[in-house]
């Protein structure tokens, strides 16, 4: 992920939603507390919703005016387009234009990340039920100047249930957390009925342990009914999650190390939060795809009284694997050198969870 990227939407947001004279003291260092003030206590309340909220319940929406939505574009917005612009090289699309929807798209994250990093004409559907963030959004997008060109943009309010559209890219960020249980088994459903084929559904929730294992049972769901869809990523399997057959407590997430744009950094320091490293949990799915080969490491590679050991995940592989003591090869050291969900392709099927006459490479 490019770190000229994520600054470039930073700036974005600032020169668009602060005051002129805030604008102006992110361009030349930092922003003043006084200029940040009327945002604080608004970032903190979102906060403390999102943390509060139980598993399967709905969320009651922490965006009670204008300036609460400019808060949480000004601070969520980079930190949920850092996630995106991770994700997007794992996509790819052959024609010019593409279209896309995007479910509970809040101040338009993803038409900002996709429009920064893809070179294509991307007619976007925004879908947002908060009346203050879609005006965000209609204020952040049509202005937006950057590598891909907004063709069409369409804000509205809710799905309509007799709509056939079907889209190249489905995203939703940070929605299904948000809902109730039936709700969100209906939500992941209705993205997949809309994903045109070939086209890819991208789902991504808060790196927090219980919304994750929501996620990976909807992905289950997903995967029983919908035949068609190929996970990409991170799963290379379809069948039902081993982590959750096995575990009532492991996630499958992932940690996003970036350089945390100076803006957000600062406002990090008032808040007294941390998100100098973003933690995750998402899924790629393509309608009509091929799930590639190989396996995924899910832990980074850790030093054992035995040697060295992570957990990997492939297509009739789970499990700890280790490197013994002595046997550190060139042949494994792609393995030994993994991070989170890196592919590793594989010269033979693991036995066991020895390693050491298995070599690894990466595609």
């Amino acid at each position: 992920m490019s770190t000229t990227l994520i600054q470039q939407v930073e700036d974005y947001l600032a020169a668009t939603l602060l005051s002129p004279q805030g604008a102006a003291q992110h361009l030349t260092g930092k922003v003043s507390k006084h200029e940040l003030a009327p945002f604080l206590g608004h970032i903190s309340a979102i906060s403390a919703s999102y943390i509060s909220h139980s598993v399967g319940s709905k969320l009651a929406s922490p965006i009670t005016g204008a300036q609460a939505a400019e808060a949480y574009a000004l601070y969520y917005t980079i930190i949920n387009a850092a996630k995106l612009l991770h994700l997007i090289p794992s996509l790819s699309f052959e024609r010019e234009e593409i279209s896309v929807l995007d479910l509970g798209s809040g101040p338009g994250t993803a038409g900002l990340a996709l429009l920064t990093a893809l070179k294509k004409s991307i007619h976007l559907t925004c879908v947002e039920d908060s009346p203050h963030m879609r005006k965000v959004a209609e204020r952040l997008l049509s202005r937006y100047r950057s590598t891909g060109v907004l063709s069409k943009l369409s804000i509205m309010p809710a799905l309509s249930s007799r709509s056939t559209d079907r889209y190249d890219l489905v995203i939703a960020a940070n929605v299904v957390a948000e809902l109730d249980s039936v709700e969100g088994e209906r939500a992941f459903q209705s993205l997949a009925e809309r994903t045109a084929p070939g086209g890819y559904l991208v789902v991504i929730e808060p790196g927090q342990q219980q919304h994750t294992r929501r996620l990976m049972h909807l992905r289950d769901t997903l995967l029983s009914k919908n035949t068609e869809f190929a996970p990409l990523f991170p799963c290379l399997r379809r069948d039902s999650c081993p982590m959750l057959r096995l575990s009532e407590t492991d996630w499958c997430h992932g940690v996003i190390e970036w350089q945390q744009p100076r803006l957000n950094a600062h406002l990090d320091d008032l808040l007294s939060f941390n998100k100098h490293r973003i933690k995750y949990s998402g899924f790629i799915f393509q309608r009509g795809g091929v799930t590639p080969p190989g396996i995924r490491a899910l832990t980074p590679p850790e030093k054992t009284r035995i040697g060295i050991e992570t957990l990997v995940c492939g297509e009739d592989t789970f499990g700890v694997v280790r490197i013994r003591k002595g046997a550190r090869s060139e042949k494994n050291r792609a393995l030994e050198k993994a991070s989170v969900f890196d592919r590793l392709l594989v010269s033979q099927p693991l036995q066991g969870d020895d390693a050491e006459e298995v070599s690894f490479s990466k595609p």
